[in-house]
């Protein structure tokens, strides 16, 4: 018989829109290698929402406020936004601006599962990122303009999806 935790469930629904803008983000990036930052403005605004919504406002009313933990997500993905910022200004060109505001909406989702979740989901940016770097040029492109580009944020994305099945 599977376990059914509601909170579990709960928690996974409540970063849902973050989860699915990245997915969305991922398509566009592989096809433009461009990042939409409206989408990602929109991603994060209706993320915040959610969070606001499902945690933070039902609990004042039973008396113990959620406060700390959506502190702590905010906390964790402005360092987030931080260490991608400054691995994009260290090799200018192999991240941009779009990489790093996608790490600050998959973040907000990381981040609501705590620091483990963070650091499970860094590493395995790396190693998704290093094999994604070594397997991107093998792959037939359709435009000789973006080929030389690597799209990152699909690895973003899959990162956080396997941090958060691993952990969460």
């Amino acid at each position: 018989m599977v376990n059914f935790d509601y909170f579990t469930v709960m928690a996974y629904i409540a970063v849902s829109p973050s989860l699915l803008c990245g997915l969305a983000l991922c398509y566009y990036d592989l096809r433009t290698r461009t990042v939409p930052r409206i989408w990602v403005c929109i991603g994060v605004l209706v993320q915040l929402v959610v969070f606001l919504s499902t945690t933070v406002m039902p609990a004042f009313h039973a008396g113990s406020a959620t406060l700390p933990r959506l502190a702590m997500t905010l906390l964790l993905a402005s360092i987030s936004v931080s260490v991608q910022l400054a691995l994009a200004l260290c090799k200018p060109g192999a991240l941009g601006l779009g990489d790093v505001t996608c790490t600050g909406l998959i973040a907000l989702a990381v981040g609501w599962f705590g620091l483990l979740t963070i650091v499970t989901w860094w590493v395995f940016m790396g190693f998704i990122g290093l094999f994604w770097m070594l397997a991107w040029p093998r792959f037939p492109h359709n435009d000789t303009a973006y080929a030389s580009r690597v799209p990152f944020v699909p690895v973003i994305v899959t990162a956080a999806f396997c941090a958060l099945l691993i952990t969460a």
